[in-house]
């Protein structure tokens, strides 16, 4: 009976070793296949985890996911391109401007540029992984990225370049004598401003602080709408108008000129320009007759020189049996249509 005991111990014991080590076994077998799982040699280093390779602090990175090798390459860069357009437009929609009127400084939040300024983004220092075809989901990857620093170096020469141009304007503003000028002057300052901020906001992107250093700068511009208000404030205009018909052309002109900026004086010696409107009929016949009315405006400052000019022609026929009753007829709409261009061409001039 002991030996039988004894044998059965024996057995179990050496059951027991057998299990233990199976176990080891096995449990060193799954831990293998899962360490070559999850690092597998197969793997770039930016899989699937591409923004631990590629950290925000260094790195600006967008990933592609597609179909084939280089609809996935495409698609990475595509989204730079995406990322920087948005961030763009979306800092340039709006900036803050200080205008003054008399003793009164007011704040006001306006638009400096249309959401949609840039179209067209101009990408540089990109570079690319070498794409990867993950089987499993049986897509290609790619991670289009920009080192941070090598692209500022890179871009900053663009950003003083787009400064100086901005600054070599607003002297060129800042030197002209006549008001009218001067406001047309500061209007083309400003349009480069614009551009040397869409500059600064692709530094920023890039290195936030570095740009930082430009905030003089973005000031400068954000003053130039409160300066081209400033000299608009002395484009005072006195209307002389001939060949009128009960004034229809006055009354027009008048409004045209007011709602554009400008300040009416009743006579000449208390304004700083003339504006001489000259209709003509252009008539041809006699009972009845034909006119295809004009208006030509000419804007003078006081030495004399011509600042701005317009034409406008009414190319429809009217017909009326006296000259009176044709001019009642179109000129209405010759006022319409010199409203239209004149305040057109003084929007393009003065930005508005």
């Amino acid at each position: 009976m002991v030996a039988y005991e004894d044998f059965m111990k024996k057995q179990f014991s050496s059951i027991y070793i057998i299990i233990l080590v199976s176990t080891i076994l096995f449990s060193n077998l799954l831990a293998s296949c899962a360490s070559t799982s999850a690092s597998s040699p197969n793997f770039p280093t930016w899989f699937p985890d591409y923004r631990t390779a590629f950290p925000d602090s260094k790195y600006i990175a967008q990933q592609g996911r597609a179909d084939t090798e280089e609809t996935a390459k495409t698609e990475a860069v595509a989204q730079i391109a995406r990322y920087f357009k948005t961030s763009v437009n979306a800092n340039l929609k709006t900036s803050i401007q200080s205008v003054t009127s008399g003793e009164n400084v007011s704040e006001t939040t306006s638009i400096i540029n249309d959401v949609d300024l840039m179209s067209k983004v101009e990408l540089f220092a990109v570079e690319t992984t070498a794409p990867y075809y993950f089987k499993k989901e049986k897509k290609w990857y790619c991670v289009a990225y920009i080192e941070r620093e090598k692209a500022w170096n890179q871009y900053q020469p663009t950003v003083e370049n787009a400064k100086s141009k901005f600054y070599a304007m607003k002297k060129n503003a800042e030197n002209e004598s006549d008001p009218f000028l001067k406001a047309v002057s500061y209007t083309k300052a400003l349009q480069s401003g614009k551009e040397f901020l869409e500059k600064l906001e692709y530094a920023r992107i890039l290195d936030p602080q570095k740009e930082a250093a430009y905030s003089e700068n973005r000031k400068a511009v954000s003053e130039i709408p409160a300066l081209i208000a400033s000299e608009q404030e002395n484009c005072t205009v006195y209307l002389s108008v001939s060949g009128d018909y009960g004034n229809i052309i006055s009354s027009s002109l008048t409004q045209t000129f007011s709602k554009n900026g400008f300040k009416l004086a009743k006579s000449a010696d208390r304004a700083n320009y003339t504006a001489y409107a000259t209709v003509e009929s252009n008539a041809s016949g006699s009972d009845p007759i034909s006119i295809y009315p004009s208006l030509e405006v000419k804007i003078t400052s006081k030495n004399g020189k011509t600042v701005f000019a317009n034409q406008t022609k009414v190319e429809k026929k009217t017909i009326s049996y006296t000259l009176e009753n044709a001019q009642k007829k179109a000129f209405p709409i010759l006022a319409e249509e010199s409203d239209k261009s004149i305040s057109r061409e003084l929007c393009e001039i003065f930005g508005n």
